[in-house]
């Protein structure tokens, strides 16, 4: 009777941990667009403030402001990050898409519940370099395969807009180590899991490369 009893217990248990797991996962996957808009809108006010510091005080209230005013900050990019961990740097837009996401600094699982996560040791973007942004495969990169060569790719941050032309793709193992690839010239690599339909932890990564075509200082957006 007591080893039925037992048994009895650890169903119950085992249940009950079981809805637990699932409630949280729910609650995960509810929370995790919330947090996605929260850090796009993170950036729209540090876009503002961007543009206003870039103006002389008088011109502020004048906007929109005259073609080319901001010319001179174009291309004030520095090679290295001046970003902290978890920070919101700007965004990435795909047109291709229709989509808009925030990307903040690093790659670890807070970054990429948000967003697209900009790799520490990788440029800047819009630096010379290899600037590398990852993101899961079915949420902030949805869609990415679609990709194809010469679609466009919009970075924004604080330095300026950066416009990227897509040059291809490749698929390496999960476990492959120099798979990205440094460079002397402005590239930008977007990395996430494949296959892109897999169940569970997929076992490669998909590598999408774009080189820099043209950058832009922001401009004022009424």
């Amino acid at each position: 009777m007591k080893r039925h009893s037992g048994i009895a217990m650890a169903v119950k248990l085992i249940f009950i941990l079981s809805l637990c797991v699932m409630l949280y996962s729910a609650v995960q996957i509810f929370k995790a667009p919330a947090e996605a808009r929260e850090a796009l809108n993170t950036w729209e006010k540090k876009r503002e403030e961007a543009v206003s510091a870039s103006l002389p005080p008088a011109a502020v209230d004048e906007m929109p402001l005259p073609e080319g005013m901001l010319a001179d900050a174009a291309g004030a990019v520095s090679a290295g990050s001046s970003y902290t961990k978890g920070e919101v740097l700007g965004e990435i837009y795909i047109p291709k898409l229709d989509k808009r996401v925030a990307v903040l600094e690093g790659t670890g699982k807070a970054e990429l519940k948000k967003g697209a996560g900009h790799d520490l040791s990788s440029a800047a973007v819009g630096a010379a370099g290899n600037s590398v942004l990852a993101g899961h495969r079915d949420t902030v990169f949805r869609g990415l395969g679609e990709l194809e060569e010469q679609d466009i790719i919009e970075v924004e941050t604080a330095d300026g807009k950066f416009i990227y032309e897509v040059t291809g793709s490749t698929i390496v193992d999960g476990e492959a180590r120099g798979a990205i690839k440094p460079s002397s010239e402005p590239v930008l690599t977007l990395i996430t899991c494949y296959p892109f339909s897999y169940v569970g932890s997929a076992p490669d990564r998909y590598l999408l490369s774009a080189r820099l075509i043209s950058s832009e200082p922001l401009e004022f957006e009424p």
